[in-house]
C-alpha cells in the first residue's frame, strides 16, 4: 500500500505539472508587454482657473482650461506598451513630454494655439493646424496662458504670471510672438482675457478689490475701467467672462458660497449659486438670466444660443438657452456629467466631453437634443473639445499616449484608411505595411493622388511615400486600393509599440471640378522588435496551441475511461497511465522544452528562447502525433471495472477479518 500511495503522488505531481502548459494567448502578449516597455504614468485630468494659487477660494472649484502649475515630473515615455488603435479620421497633433492643453483655433482656421509644460512653466505655443510648424510664443522664464485671438487672427492676448515679482497681467503679442505689450500694471490675481468679436476691446476678471469683478479695457491698455460692482464678500465674479457676437454684451458667473442663511435652493441639495449674468458694457446694466441656480455658461453661437451645464440634470448636464435666458432646454439626461459644450458657429451641433460611458469621451450632439453621438472610445481621458471655425474638426486634449497631447478629429473624411503591419519590425532592419484605402460611402468618385507614412522615430513633416500611389480612382464603396511598402528601422528605435501618421492626398471629382482634400490618421500598434522577438511571438502561440490541444485530448480519452484510484477524485488513471509509458517522452520533453522557453521569453531573452522554441517543433516533427499522443487502453478493458470491484471487495473483507481478531 505505501508503495501504491508513492506511485500515486508521483502520477498526481506529473498531472498538476502537465496541466501547467497553457498556450501563449493574446492577453499573455499583452502581459508580456507590459512587463518589458515601460508604461508612463497618467497624469489626472485637472483644470482651475488659478494658474498660481492667489485667486479667491470659488476659483479653484469652478474649471477653466488653464492648469496649475507644472509639477516636478519625470519626461514621459513616447513608447506605448500596447497597441492602440485609434478612431478614423483622428490625428495626434503635439507629442511633448510635457501636458499640451487648451487648444484654440485661430479665425480663420489654419492655426491652433495652446499652452504647454513641457519647459517647466506653462508657455504658449503655435503650430499649424495639420500639427506642423511649431513655434513658442512666449518665455519660459513665466507662466503664461488663457491666449484669446484676435477676431483678424493678428494678434493674441494673454495672462502671464510673473514668478519672481509674484505679479499677474494681461499682455498681447503679434501672433508670431513678437510685439508682446504688457496692457495692465496693477499685478493683482487675473483671469483670461477675452477679445471683442468686434474686435476693439478686451474683457478680463481681476482680483484688484478683494472680490473678482469684471473689467474692461481698449486693446492698447487705454480706458481699463471696471464694469461690475457691489457684490459682497460672499460673492465672486468667475473669471469666465464670454462675449456675445454683437460685441457689445458680456456674459460672466457669478459664484454665492454659501447660501444665505434660511435660504432654500432651486436644485435639491445645492451648496452654492452659479448664476449666469449678462451685461451691456457700454450702458453697465445687467440682467441675471439664471436666478438661484447652478449654472456655466460655456459657449455662444453667433446668433446668441449659449451651450451651458447645469447642475439641474441632475449632475452636470447639456442645456441650451437663448441670448436673453429664455428658451431654456435640456438636452442631455444621463446624469453620468457632461463637461464644457462648445457650440459650432451655426449654431447646429454641440461637442462636450462626457462621463456618460463611465470615462471621459468626446460625445456630439444637434443643438435641438437629437442625434447624441459618442465619438471618441479610449480608455484613456478624453477632453475639453473645441471647434474649427468652418465645423468641420475638433480639436481635444487625450493622455491617450501617456501624457495629455492636442488631437484633432477629422468629422467629413470619405475615406477609409487601414495599415496593417507585420508581426514585428525589426530593430536594424525592414519593416512591412500593407495600406488599404475604401470609399466610406458611394457618391463622388475620388482619385488618390498620393499616400505617405510618417514614423516615431522620424522628425516632424518627414514622410515615406507608398509607392505607385499616384493617380487610383476610387468610385463605389466595394473599391479598394491596396499597397505595399518596405521601410528601415534604425537601430536605435524604441522598443514597443509606437505611433505612427497615416497621410492621404485626394480628389473628389464633381462636376468636372477636382475639390482637393488631405486624410490625416495617427494610429500606435507598429511593434518594433528584434527577429527573435518576432519568430518567439509566433511559435510561442503555434507550439503552445499544439501542446495544448494535445494535453486536452489526452485529458477526455481518459474520461471517457472511467477509470479512477482511491488517491484520485477524478477519473485521469488513464493518463496518468499514459504519462508513465515510453510513447509519452517525447510529449514529456517537448512540454519541458516549451516551459523553459515560455520563461526565457517572458524575461526578455529572445535568442535562448528561441532555441527552446525550435527544439520542441523539431521533437513535435519527428513524432507522429496520432500515434504517440494518444494513451493506450487497458489490456482487457470490459474487466477491468469487475476487477476493481472485487479487489475492492476483498481488501474490505482483509480489514473486517483483522479487526474482528484484534477484538
Amino acid at each position: 500500500m505505501a508503495v501504491d500511495r508513492q506511485v500515486s503522488v508521483y502520477l498526481l505531481v506529473s498531472m498538476m505539472f502537465v496541466l501547467s502548459t497553457s498556450p501563449c494567448s493574446v492577453s499573455g502578449q499583452t502581459e508580456d508587454l507590459l512587463a518589458r516597455y515601460v508604461v508612463s504614468n497618467l497624469a489626472p485630468l485637472q483644470r482651475t482657473l488659478d494658474a498660481y494659487g492667489k485667486g479667491p477660494f470659488c476659483a479653484s472649484c469652478h474649471s477653466l482650461l488653464y492648469p496649475l502649475p507644472p509639477e516636478d515630473l519625470p519626461p514621459q515615455p513616447t513608447v506605448i506598451a500596447e497597441p492602440r488603435m485609434m478612431e478614423p479620421g483622428l490625428k495626434r497633433l503635439t507629442s511633448s513630454p510635457g501636458k499640451d492643453v487648451g487648444a484654440v483655433y485661430s479665425p480663420e482656421g489654419g492655426r491652433i494655439v495652446w499652452v504647454t509644460d513641457s519647459l517647466g512653466n506653462w508657455t504658449i505655443w503655435i503650430m499649424n493646424e495639420d500639427g506642423a510648424g511649431k513655434q513658442q510664443l512666449t518665455p519660459s522664464n513665466v507662466i503664461s496662458g488663457g491666449p484669446s485671438w484676435s477676431p483678424d487672427g493678428r494678434e493674441i492676448a494673454y495672462w502671464s504670471w510673473d514668478p519672481e515679482s509674484k505679479t499677474c497681467d494681461i499682455w498681447k503679442m503679434t501672433s508670431d510672438g513678437s510685439s508682446r505689450v504688457k496692457l495692465t500694471t496693477d499685478g493683482s490675481f487675473k483671469g483670461p482675457p477675452m477679445w471683442s468679436p468686434r474686435g476693439d476691446r478686451i474683457a478680463y476678471t481681476a482680483n484688484q478689490t478683494g472680490n473678482m469683478e469684471v473689467y474692461i479695457m481698449n486693446i492698447d491698455g487705454t480706458g481699463n475701467r471696471q464694469l461690475t460692482r457691489g457684490h459682497n464678500p460672499g460673492y465672486w465674479v468667475e473669471s469666465r467672462t464670454t462675449w456675445h457676437p454683437d460685441g457689445v454684451h458680456l456674459y460672466y458667473q457669478v459664484t454665492t458660497f454659501p447660501l444665505p442663511p434660511l435660504t432654500v435652493p432651486e436644485i435639491k441639495d445645492d451648496v452654492a449659486y452659479v448664476e449666469i449674468y449678462m451685461l451691456n458694457v457700454d450702458t453697465g446694466k445687467e440682467r441675471n438670466l439664471t436666478p438661484r441656480l447652478h449654472e456655466n455658461v460655456r459657449s455662444v453661437s453667433r446668433d446668441g444660443r449659449m451651450a451651458c451645464i447645469s447642475l439641474r440634470s441632475p449632475n452636470y448636464g447639456l442645456w441650451i438657452m437663448n441670448e436673453d435666458g429664455t428658451g431654456q432646454q435640456r438636452l442631455t439626461w444621463n446624469g453620468k456629467g457632461d463637461r464644457a459644450p462648445r457650440i459650432t458657429p451655426d449654431g447646429r451641433k454641440i461637442v462636450y466631453w462626457s462621463l456618460t460611458s463611465g470615462n471621459p469621451d468626446i460625445w456630439m450632439i444637434n443643438s435641438d437634443g437629437a442625434n447624441n453621438t459618442q465619438l471618441t472610445r479610449s480608455p484613456y481621458m478624453d477632453a475639453y473639445p473645441t471647434w474649427s471655425p468652418d465645423g468641420k474638426k475638433i480639436a481635444f486634449e487625450s493622455d491617450r499616449a501617456g501624457s495629455f497631447d492636442i488631437w484633432v478629429l477629422s468629422l467629413d473624411q470619405p475615406l477609409t484608411v487601414n495599415v496593417e503591419f507585420e508581426t514585428c519590425a525589426p530593430r536594424g532592419g525592414t519593416g512591412k505595411a500593407l495600406l488599404t484605402i475604401r470609399l466610406r460611402d458611394s457618391g463622388l468618385p475620388v482619385r488618390i493622388e498620393k499616400a505617405e507614412i510618417r514614423f516615431a522615430w522620424e522628425s516632424e513633416g518627414k514622410y515615406a511615400e507608398f509607392p505607385g500611389s499616384l493617380q487610383k480612382l476610387l468610385n463605389e464603396s466595394s473599391d479598394v486600393y491596396q499597397q505595399s511598402l518596405e521601410f528601415a528601422v534604425p537601430q536605435n528605435a524604441e522598443l514597443g509599440y509606437s505611433f505612427y501618421d497615416v497621410r492621404i492626398q485626394y480628389s473628389k471629382l464633381q462636376g468636372g471640378t477636382d475639390l482637393v482634400g488631405v486624410y490625416e490618421y495617427s494610429a500606435g500598434d507598429l511593434e518594433v522588435g528584434i527577429p527573435e522577438h518576432a519568430r518567439c511571438d509566433r511559435l510561442c502561440l503555434e507550439l503552445g496551441g499544439k501542446l495544448q490541444q494535445l494535453h486536452g485530448r489526452a485529458i477526455n480519452r481518459s474520461f471517457a475511461l472511467g477509470s479512477t484510484t482511491s488517491e484520485v477524485a477524478v477519473p485521469l488513471k488513464g493518463y496518468f497511465d499514459y504519462l508513465l509509458e515510453k510513447h509519452a517522452e517525447s510529449f514529456l520533453r517537448a512540454n519541458d522544452e516549451f516551459h523553459e522557453g515560455r520563461s526565457l521569453y517572458r524575461s526578455g531573452d529572445y535568442a535562448a528562447a528561441l532555441l527552446h522554441f525550435q527544439r520542441v517543433k523539431t521533437i513535435m516533427d519527428q513524432t507522429a502525433q496520432d500515434e504517440t499522443m494518444q494513451p493506450r487502453p487497458p489490456a482487457f478493458p470490459s474487466l477491468a471495472a469487475p476487477l476493481l470491484a472485487a479487489l475492492a471487495l476483498m481488501l474490505l473483507v482483509v480489514h473486517v477479518t483483522r479487526s474482528r481478531r484484534k477484538l
